[in-house]
């Protein structure tokens, strides 16, 4: 714990930001669905996420009494509240906490700026020293393994026909954004783990671009999207935790493309900022691994057999 807490104590030199409290600059939400370090300063503010069904298990398992009172002392806020929509954290991952941030954005002060990260990805502190000059600070673009393009990386790990859908919502939607959506999946690098910070004009942009796509996509049921009933063996102590998470691995990619669409606009001073992983779950890392190797066995099976069209 010691480079988490060296990394804390760096944003806390920052915490100047905010010393009017009730008109603070910058606000950043750090999502826990269970106990870790905590980061937690002026500037990050811890939040629970899928408090409407903490007692369910997750791709972090069930927890415990101790560990559910833990995150009731130590978070500032949860994501539960009338018009919310906590209960479908299994399934969505941080947008719950995003769109909490969304409804709830006077609770935080009202922010000139607004960052979402989690309790093991956080950005470097020093953007903070001239963030009045940034629009956006999104991550810095990663290089994907053995050359694959995003819509190459997508395949490999998920159902042909849910990325089938992800081009039908995004149609639907945003019909405008084809052509980025096209250049960026044919990139053979992308914008990943879901964290950023934007002005708050930025934020409300993306709100109002991502959640009607993500509403969409809850109307279809996950089960249409797993393994074959003969595999079921296989999958069984996983599938809880990753293909229960459709739409939040959808999201990800989604959220990943708006970074791409900041970095079009030359209108915006969009920052690629370095980032902290802190990894210590080697486990469950491996079980991912496993599921992705199964799944990505089955679509080869699909398009042998033609039916994927």
């Amino acid at each position: 714990m010691l480079i988490e807490q060296q990394l804390l104590d760096e944003y806390k030199k920052y915490d100047y930001l905010n010393k009017d409290r009730e008109h603070p600059l910058v606000k950043i939400l750090v999502s826990y669905i269970k106990p870790s370090f905590l980061f937690k300063s002026e500037i990050l503010t811890p939040i629970q996420l899928g408090k409407a069904v903490e007692g369910a298990d997750s791709k972090d398992g069930v927890q415990s009494e101790k560990n559910l009172k833990w995150l009731q002392q130590n978070c500032e806020f949860n994501d539960d509240f009338k018009g919310g929509i906590s209960e479908y954290n299994r399934r969505i991952g941080f947008l719950t906490g995003t769109y909490w941030a969304w409804k709830n954005y006077e609770k935080l002060g009202n922010p000139k700026y607004f960052g979402s990260m989690g309790y093991r990805k956080l950005f470097d502190s020093k953007y903070f020293l001239e963030l009045m000059k940034y629009d956006a600070i999104i991550p810095a673009i990663e290089i994907n393994d053995h050359a694959r393009t995003n819509m190459e990386r997508y395949l490999y790990s998920r159902d042909k026909n849910m990325v089938d859908l992800t081009v039908k919502v995004m149609k639907k939607f945003h019909p405008d954004d084809m052509n980025l959506f096209d250049e960026y999946f044919k990139m053979k690098a992308g914008y990943y783990h879901e964290m950023y910070i934007m002005k708050k004009n930025i934020f409300f942009n993306f709100c109002d671009w991502i959640f009607p796509m993500m509403f969409e996509l809850l109307k279809y049921c996950h089960e249409d999207f797993m393994p074959d009933k003969n595999e079921m063996n296989l999958v069984q102590q996983v599938q809880s935790t990753y293909d229960i998470r459709d739409v939040a691995f959808v999201m990800e990619r989604l959220t990943g493309l708006y970074c791409y669409k900041l970095t079009e606009d030359k209108n915006l001073k969009t920052v690629k900022g370095t980032y902290h992983i802190f990894r210590n779950q080697e486990e469950e890392y491996k079980n991912k691994l496993k599921v992705i190797d199964i799944l990505r066995k089955r679509n080869k099976e699909l398009v042998k057999h033609g039916t994927t069209e």
